[in-house]
């Protein structure tokens, strides 16, 4: 380990325990299933759908267990869904009497479903203003739950492209550096560009045991806009110097997530731009950065220097 690893800057953070980091996929709870007053949980935390073009999804089925079998119980929810291809019947959750687990289906139009967009819902129980659970009873386990859907574009290879770091610059002092990263490009949509594994052997500062082997991580950038670049999401990058794994993103998509547009974040000056001679370059502080075991996962401004830089110019995609 290099020396500079073992020594954290000072940084202010964008949004200091705001944004947690993510839930487990698919996270399973303890849950107490006998004995006591009416407890309710929901079988899972978070529930994650990566599919392929060729797959259908029609509907996400969620449990909800309770500690016994009594009775017909009508239990409200408070469901949020980010767009109008997810749909439910009614915000509860009925048990059955007889049955100590109940199922709240949310159906997917999947004929209209968007390659490369996240789809998400989140479910949570409806609780009184004096914190007492409707019907006598209490939450135990999972009191909310999380879905996302998403539909993975094909990629292509396009070589490598060279990748300026200065990222990690926000807590270490790293010398930034540049190297060859591979690069693929979606099949479906050509302005859709990622790398893949830019913080594994490839980073010049990392040395075996720092980053995860088991699976690919990915950077992903929209450059359909060529004025309006942005990361399209949060992106974990499998490294982890010892204060959690390290999560990449950018200001322009973090705003855009809150319902501004593109064309705002654009008048702000947070998107990035990919240039005449194909390199993605993003403003100085514009980009994000999180550790999760450290400030609660919080996000903080990154690309400190303003160096951060994607250029393709060495890609197939320059033919």
């Amino acid at each position: 380990m290099k020396i500079f690893k073992s020594f954290i800057v000072m940084a202010i953070a964008l949004t200091a325990g705001f944004f947690a980091s993510c839930s487990t996929e698919g996270a399973w709870e303890p849950y107490n299933t006998t004995g006591g007053e009416p407890t309710y949980s929901f079988e899972q935390k978070s529930s994650n759908y990566v599919l392929t073009p060729v797959d259908t999804l029609e509907q996400v089925v969620v449990k909800v267990f309770r500690n016994n079998t009594n009775g017909n119980v009508a239990l409200p929810l408070d469901v949020k869904v980010s767009h109008d291809i997810l749909t439910y019947d009614t915000a509860a959750v009925i048990f059955e009497n007889g049955k100590n687990f109940a199922e709240f289906v949310i159906n997917v139009d999947y004929a209209n479903i968007a390659l490369g967009t996240k789809y998400t819902a989140s479910l949570a129980f409806v609780v009184d203003s004096l914190n007492y659970f409707p019907h006598n009873a209490s939450i135990t386990g999972n009191g909310s739950t999380s879905i996302s859907i998403q539909v993975e574009y094909n990629w292509q290879s396009i070589g490598k492209a060279l990748y300026t770091e200065d990222l990690i610059t926000t807590f270490f002092s790293a010398p930034n550096v540049t190297y060859e990263v591979e690069a693929e490009q979606a099949v479906e949509n050509p302005s859709i560009i990622r790398l893949v594994d830019p913080y594994g052997a490839a980073f010049p500062h990392n040395a075996p045991g720092d980053y995860d082997t088991s699976k690919k991580h990915y950077m992903l950038f929209n450059c359909e806009d060529p004025e309006g670049v942005y990361m399209d999401g949060y992106h974990a990058s499998g490294m982890d110097w010892g204060y959690g794994e390290f999560t990449f993103g950018c200001l322009a998509y973090y705003y855009m997530a809150k319902g501004n547009s593109l064309e705002d974040v654009k008048a702000a000056g947070y998107c990035g731009t990919l240039d005449e001679n194909l390199c993605i370059t993003f403003p100085a502080k514009s980009l994000l950065i999180s550790m999760e075991d450290y400030s609660n996962g919080g996000l903080y401004n990154s690309n400190k220097n303003g160096l951060f830089k994607v250029d393709l110019s060495t890609t197939t995609i320059a033919e």
